[in-house]
């Protein structure tokens, strides 16, 4: 299984330098700004340079790294949904971001269902989660798929931002 199973609405994939439109567009948004912070991605060429060094390289991992949602309809990239192993956490962690105009419709629900079975499939049978406490999307979105919040918050190396630590568990 090289790829999550589709869902009703969408396809996942893997990431490619041909993204970075969209890769672009989503490290901009107001967001993934407010939510997971600035990674210096102002231009399409640091888009490239993102992907090159961050997406394509957590693909190695069985069961890692980002999958682009794409609409089923339409071809459109709405969002990822992934699998990361992220410095300062013992366990690999589960992420996901979608453009604004995709929020709340189920399209994250449906894409991280489809994306935690590939990480089962893969042998992993924990993972943790982080986000902001303000982050009640994330947090609300987080609970509906099974993971329990810790009582404590953290700190990730190299990050201001006390978070919220979640796990979830085959």
């Amino acid at each position: 299984m090289n790829l999550p199973a589709p869902t009703e609405r969408l396809h996942l994939r893997r990431a490619t330098l041909e993204d970075a439109p969209f890769i672009l567009k989503l490290l901009t948004s107001k967001g993934w700004l407010d939510n997971i912070g600035d990674r210096g991605v102002y231009t399409l060429d640091d888009a490239q340079k993102y992907i090159t060094e961050k997406l394509l390289p957590a693909y190695a991992h069985p069961g890692c790294g980002p999958m682009l949602c794409v609409l089923k309809s339409d071809g459109t990239i709405i969002g990822n949904t992934g699998v990361y192993d992220r410095p300062g956490l013992d366990t690999p962690d589960f992420g996901f971001a979608f453009l604004e105009e995709y929020h709340n419709q189920g399209y994250a629900y449906e894409a991280s269902l489809s994306n935690l079975a590939f990480a089962v499939a893969h042998g992993h049978t924990e993972l943790l989660a982080i986000t902001l406490p303000s982050n009640q999307p994330s947090l609300s979105l987080l609970a509906k798929l099974g993971f329990e919040r810790e009582p404590e918050l953290i700190r990730l190396p190299n990050d201001p931002e006390e978070l919220v630590l979640l796990k979830w568990k085959v």
